[in-house]
């Protein structure tokens, strides 16, 4: 006892008084450190909860077609899984395009960075144009890994459900006939989506400037 005492006190040639303080000291330092690292822990635990609940998909259920021509309950599919939802249409002359290029860019990097389980929804404003097939080489066009991809297709009711989820208004503008074939642009808001796995969307974002070190440190927060 008397080695130990020497061990955290120094030498034992010391007042009763000073070994008190000493004592308490080391307990208040103790202290401290531990409720550091208790609020370390629980801000990492809690670190989604930082991430607001902005709109949400949940008690919707709709249906729609991929690019392999496959059904897909939106969004009962992608249930425990994060996905990132872009909403694009294969006409698109300049965002989405651009949208789609970056969202390819973020998930290479997530697999860059051992992120797994992130999915990726791409869903069509012009499903008149957008068959399937026309999706599937859209993605293919881009090397797209459609192994966690999924390009949307459906009825202007199903689509519109789940585009007033997210509030987004869009309108077809500059309609015209070439050659016999009406051509027509769609104006519609340059965002995608960050879904989290009860499908609640936590983050919107600017597809074609995606901000990859905002989007990917979110959904580290989401993925835990």
């Amino acid at each position: 006892m008397k080695y130990l005492s020497h061990l955290f006190f120094g030498s034992m040639d010391i007042s009763p008084e000073t070994a008190s303080v000493r004592r308490v000291t080391g307990l208040i330092l103790a202290l401290t450190s531990f409720v550091a690292l208790s609020v370390a822990v629980s801000s990492c635990s809690n670190s989604a909860r930082r991430l607001p609940v902005i709109y949400s998909f949940q008690g919707l259920h709709t249906t729609f077609i991929n690019e392999d021509s496959a059904r897909v309950d939106f969004p009962q599919k992608y249930a425990g899984n994060v996905f990132v939802m872009s909403f694009i249409y294969t006409h698109c002359p300049y965002v989405c395009p651009m949208t789609t290029q970056n969202l390819r860019t973020l998930q290479d990097s997530l697999a860059d960075l051992g992120i797994k389980g992130v999915r990726f929804v791409s869903l069509t404003y012009d499903p008149n144009r957008d068959t399937p097939q026309v999706l599937k080489d859209y993605a293919l066009s881009r090397g797209i890994n459609l192994s966690d991809w999924d390009f949307l297709t459906g009825t202007k009711t199903n689509i519109d459900s789940v585009l007033d989820r997210v509030r987004i208004k869009y309108n077809f503008v500059d309609s015209s006939y070439v050659k016999g074939k009406l051509v027509y642009f769609v104006h519609h808001p340059d965002e995608c989506a960050l879904v989290d796995g009860k499908g609640r969307i936590r983050g919107l974002y600017v597809g074609s400037k995606l901000n990859y070190a905002d989007i990917i440190r979110d959904i580290k927060r989401l993925k835990g």
